[in-house]
């Protein structure tokens, strides 16, 4: 399978890395999520996932989703095309998130991390302006539709591309499956908080 999808000439180094982990692990039983709590040689890989977990679900993304409606009303887009210029934002981040798959080995992860939050960052402070100055020019609220697009490509380039990523690449295999599961505990923990929370907030 490796050479049918690598070619003759590529697969054996990918074998030798399995072979490889597969001696590192010796028999190794899979670890327990709880456990991973307790082993301090994978404290700042848990950590990692953690915090990048809950920084791609409190980023606001969900926030530019919730207001996204609003903000192509106020564009001018007349209510029955917006279900369909929303189905657009979701797929910016699918292309963008594909996209950053290919972009991952050439440009590297942390490249690719800062840049999609300092790019979200910018298209934040961009979208606030023109939310509230909206009134004062006509193509002002084109603005505020550029700025949610922008950012729902700042997020798949960035931490919505490599984010999931990160947990395969971070844990041997006795661990991945519990750090998968942490890591989609916090997820949904993390989206819930974000679903209460917000409409109150705003």
């Amino acid at each position: 399978a490796l050479k049918r999808f690598h070619g003759s000439s590529e697969y054996r180094r990918e074998m030798e890395d399995i072979q490889r982990e597969c001696f590192a692990l010796d028999g190794e039983k899979p670890k327990k999520p709880w456990q991973l709590f307790t082993d301090r040689g994978v404290r700042w890989q848990l950590i990692t996932v953690i915090v990048m977990t809950m920084g791609q679900q409190l980023s606001g993304i969900n926030a530019i989703y919730f207001y996204a409606t609003y903000i192509f009303e106020q564009a001018g887009i007349s209510a029955e095309k917006i279900p369909y210029v929303t189905l657009g934002t979701g797929a910016c981040e699918c292309l963008t998130a594909l996209t950053c798959g290919l972009l991952i080995d050439y440009v590297g992860r942390r490249y690719l991390i800062i840049g999609g939050y300092l790019l979200m960052t910018l298209w934040s402070i961009v979208l606030t302006f023109s939310l509230t100055y909206q009134e004062l020019y006509s193509w002002v609220p084109y603005v505020s539709m550029t700025s949610v697009f922008a950012f729902i490509l700042s997020f798949g380039l960035g931490p919505g591309g490599i984010t999931n990523t990160l947990t395969a690449e971070l844990f041997i295999q006795s661990s991945r499956p519990a750090a998968y599961v942490i890591g989609g505990t916090i997820s949904w923990i993390s989206f819930f908080t974000i679903g209460m929370l917000f409409p109150f907030i705003v």
